[in-house]
């Protein structure tokens, strides 16, 4: 069992399990808290930054992907679990998704689930309702749980259920709102109409209204107003849009971006005025770009285009504005005005998770971790079970250098989705980052139990270079199937990860042969994405290796202009470290490997001082008096 106890620096979990051993006791946990005078104090607790990428991590320092659009705790429980010391508030309420009773037809699926999301919209346009989020939700379809467990499980007081069926010209849903404590029907009703957009849109308004009545939460004139908005009167554009809804959040392939856009551009050319789905639009675009599907201007340029368009229809859309917040935050980095339109996003949303996730990975990329880590945990109280949300604030919690913290919330994530990979490899990362224990990986590497993908060579090659074992490093590369470890802010060509670990084996002549290789394939990069800060120093750290020593340390010092913490803390800080272990310490450039090294460890971080020690590559400057300093100043 876990036991907690309140101290000056946090809740800490009385008896801490060795992480070494957590590999294999991936279990459930409990929480006692503190209970003072009539109130319970909780801490928030948690995490972000980036989408996650395919791999877990680089040598030099994981970025694991910004807007994944880049989650909730309750405020106490650091877990993100919500908690059962007080019974929750009646005006609280999960909708369970919603079965498709249709007979065999096309799109009949999605648009089941169609209906459910856009009710969940519209309740969440409800300043004094809290609604748990889509995703939370979802694991409940078909479950065999009662409705008591489920209700304490996401913290509700009621529960949503719905059926849906579609035939031909005709559509009839069927709801109740069901008590979660007692099992009691709170309100029931069966809404038989002719398939049309305007008719689906009177359904879901009459749907959230009722519950409103039934839970006796008012609303406003403009909470109401905006709830009996109906977006587009063409059902063949409402089908569109809810297929491309259906790509967009298949978040574990971002491949399936495309085909989101193919279906919002679908939507919009069959109804222009459908500012939903010019929003929609506007996001997929902008996602194509930050993950580097297509960093074209062009691009970028649509979306705008799209956000404009959206806005134009429609100026007070939270999502058209959560659209223009997005485009300027992944396209330009600017903050300022993302942050602006959040704002504005949620006088339209009050209780959007939305947009408490998004702000919060404006603010770690401004460096404003704390303040990252409670926008978070408003997203993950209304999506409790949102693995995607956990993970990004286990993230947060290791820049942090709280990785006790963010190992209570990987193994949250895996208490919900036990094969889950990303989280499982954190298992072993965090060890890596908080003191170089690199047993954890190696024991995953050599015996995964479950198909890993590429980040068992990851692992592997990472755990074997820690451990000085060159031959098993090359053994994982030679399985690897990748010409690049490709993260959000690190770029590995597959020739240099052999170069590096030649290098290290004392073999210099064939590293050179790999680096030219890896040369070639950075230039040829460099020819699409000319301005890409992670190429220069990949080729910076290729050029260095053969000998063009003044050349190298140029393309490093390029690549921190194009990326300093100033302007994205996160990237930033992945990039200092990038340009000290892969160009300066190989070139001999001591003054500048601890200047940037001091100033990497001063603020947020992957890796702790502790985390980084192992690393072959720092024996250069170990005995450096300066670095020893570095050593004593940042040790815990």
């Amino acid at each position: 069992s876990w036991a907690y106890e309140l101290t000056p620096e946090g809740v800490k979990r009385t008896k801490s399990v060795p992480l070494s051993e957590s590999i294999t006791r991936l279990t459930g946990r409990k929480l006692d808290f503190v209970i003072i005078g009539l109130m319970a104090i909780g801490i928030v607790f948690l995490v972000v930054d980036n989408y996650i990428l395919d791999t877990a991590g680089t040598f030099a320092g994981a970025d694991i992907d910004p807007a994944s659009l880049d989650s909730p705790v309750d405020e106490g429980d650091p877990s993100g679990a919500p908690t059962t010391a007080a019974p929750p508030d009646r005006r609280s309420i999960a909708a369970l998704p919603f079965s498709n009773e249709s007979a065999e037809e096309e799109n009949a699926e999605f648009f089941a689930n169609g209906i459910h999301d856009e009710l969940l919209t519209k309740l969440a346009k409800i300043s004094t309702l809290r609604v748990i989020s889509r995703t939370s939700v979802l694991e409940y379809r078909d479950s065999p749980k009662n409705m008591r467990e489920i209700g304490q499980e996401l913290g509700v007081a009621t529960l949503l259920e719905g059926r849906v069926q579609r035939a031909g010209d005709m559509v009839r849903i069927n709801v109740q709102l069901i008590d979660a404590e007692t099992d009691e029907h709170i309100w029931a009703e069966t809404y038989n109409r002719e398939l049309t957009a305007e008719n689906i849109f009177d359904i879901q308004n009459e749907m959230a209204t009722s519950i409103a009545l039934a839970l006796e939460v008012a609303m406003t004139p403009e909470e109401a107003e905006r709830i009996n908005e109906i977006p587009t009167r063409s059902t063949l554009a409402y089908d569109f849009y809810l297929s491309g809804n259906d790509y967009f959040r298949r978040s574990d392939d971002r491949m399936f971006m495309p085909l989101a856009v193919q279906q919002y551009e679908r939507a919009v050319d069959e109804d222009p005025g459908f500012a939903l789905a010019w929003a929609a639009l506007s996001r997929a675009h902008g996602l194509m770009h930050w993950f580097a599907l297509d960093r074209t201007d062009a691009r970028l340029e649509r979306a705008l285009a799209a956000a404009e368009r959206a806005l134009q229809l429609a100026p007070n859309l939270p999502e058209a504005h959560i659209a223009m917040g997005s485009y300027h935050y992944q396209g330009f980095r600017d903050y300022e005005n993302a942050l602006a339109e959040f704002e504005l996003a949620e006088q339209g949303a009050p209780d959007s998770g939305v947009i408490y996730e998004v702000r919060a990975y404006v603010q770690r990329r401004m460096g404003e971790h704390e303040a990252s880590a409670v926008n978070l945990g408003l997203a993950i109280e209304r999506d409790p079970r949102n693995t995607d949300l956990l993970l990004q604030q286990s993230n947060t919690y290791a820049y942090l250098h709280r990785y006790e913290d963010a190992m209570q919330n990987v193994e949250r994530v895996l208490e919900i989705s036990p094969d889950h990979v990303p989280a499982f490899a954190r298992t072993a990362w965090y060890p890596l980052y908080e003191n170089g224990d690199f047993t954890v990986a190696e024991s995953i590497a050599a015996n995964p139990p479950f198909n890993l993908g590429g980040r068992r060579y990851d692992l592997g090659w990472h755990a074997a270079l820690y451990a000085r074992d060159y031959q098993t490093a090359l053994a994982y590369l030679d399985d690897w199937e990748i010409e690049a470890l490709e993260l959000n802010d690190s770029y590995y060509p597959k020739p240099a990860l052999y170069g590096l670990t030649y290098a290290l084996a004392d073999e210099p002549g064939v590293a050179a042969e790999h680096f030219e290789a890896a040369r070639a394939q950075v230039e040829a990069a460099l020819e699409t994405a000319p301005d890409d800060f992670r190429l220069f120093v990949a080729l910076g750290e290729a050029l260095v290796a053969l000998d063009e020593i003044d050349e190298g340390i140029e393309l490093a010092n390029r690549a921190r202009e194009l990326m300093p913490k100033e302007r994205d803390a996160n990237s930033g800080s992945v990039n200092q470290l990038e340009t000290v272990l892969r160009v300066y310490i190989p070139a001999g450039d001591y003054d500048s490997a601890i200047e940037v090294l001091d100033d990497y460890l001063s603020t947020p971080s992957w890796w702790s001082l502790e985390g980084l020690l192992p690393d072959p590559r720092l024996d250069p400057i170990r005995d450096d008096p300066r670095f020893q300093a570095l050593v004593d100043e940042y040790s815990r």
